[in-house]
């Protein structure tokens, strides 16, 4: 049986998706600290061209190894469309956000602002995606997960905290991007005849297409310096596994575990930038993060615990 035949039987619907969630968790927690050594030799732009470009070639690479490489016949233009949409929401938009936002705001706030993506998932799910219609308990979850992420950026009623405005509401438009992208793919990309490694492919593929004219034209100098090896390293490892391998799994754990839990990797996410950014970085670390972390991971648990 292929990998596709096993994706979308019954049974590996609800089950085999908690390790891809941990490593999603993992990766595309250290790819706050990558955005950030990528940052140093090249522009927010081409951050997410060089990370994307790296995933497309390891998926298309993939595809050709191990014998899955699509049939003409099975890419339509509905797949193409919707894959499109998809690169805009998962990649493009957000990734070129998040470049930019941590310029102005550190890796550490930057995770914290990410965790509310489930919170964002659930508003736009029941504005967009009516399954169900909210409920007291999910606007107590959402309520909690504001204030976490207030308490966590230092905002005081007199004070926005140390955080560049601008940088914080660039993240704020991103994990909207995500909490629409997730619902999107359950309900209209993954139904589509198509296996799992072909739709991550074309979608990352299709964020580089896009975001190439931009870099090359677009965004002056293509690198401010020679890179290191060092950076080179966690660019490769942001593009290969966190931009190009990563969507496979995150495509497994929407299909399997639903859009609620798929949002909810950003709290893994969450302990390993918060980890990173601490010790490896040497990012400060006041008491008000920790709290505030937690409080964002209740609230979204809290907003989600129906759907879960």
């Amino acid at each position: 049986m292929s990998l596709a035949e096993k994706t979308s039987s019954p049974k590996s619907q609800k089950t085999g998706w908690l390790g891809q969630y941990l490593a999603l968790g993992l990766i595309w927690g250290a790819s706050f600290s990558f955005i950030t050594a990528g940052l140093t030799v090249t522009s927010p732009t081409g951050t997410t061209f060089w990370r994307c470009l790296l995933g497309a070639l390891a998926l298309w690479g993939y595809l050709a190894f191990s014998g899955k490489l699509p049939k003409r016949e099975d890419i339509s233009l509905a797949l193409i469309g919707r894959l499109g949409l998809l690169a805009l929401l998962l990649n493009v938009i957000p990734g070129w956000l998040f470049s930019f936002a941590q310029e102005r705001v550190t890796t550490i706030t930057a995770s914290i602002l990410n965790s509310a993506t489930p919170i964002a998932t659930i508003i736009v799910m029941l504005v967009a995606f009516r399954d169900e219609l909210p409920t007291k308990t999910q606007f107590a979850g959402i309520s909690i997960g504001l204030v976490g992420a207030l308490v966590g950026l230092g905002v005081t009623p007199s004070s926005f905290g140390v955080n560049d405005p601008i940088g914080v509401l660039a993240i704020v438009v991103a994990i909207f991007c995500y909490g629409l992208a997730i619902p999107f793919s359950h309900k209209y990309v993954l139904p589509m005849k198509v296996s799992i490694e072909t739709m991550a492919t074309f979608q990352v593929s299709i964020a580089v297409i896009v975001l190439a004219p931009v870099y090359f034209f677009a965004s002056g100098a293509l690198f401010t310096q020679i890179p290191n090896a060092w950076v080179v390293i966690q660019m490769l490892l942001m593009g290969i596994v966190g931009t190009g391998f990563a969507y496979i799994w995150n495509f497994n754990v929407i299909q399997r575990a639903g859009s609620a839990i798929a949002s909810s990797v950003s709290y893994p996410t969450l302990l390993v930038s918060l980890i990173i950014g601490w010790l490896a970085l040497g990012e400060p670390f006041s008491w008000k993060l920790p709290i505030g972390a937690v409080l964002v991971a209740v609230g979204s648990a809290v907003t989600q615990w129906r759907r879960a």
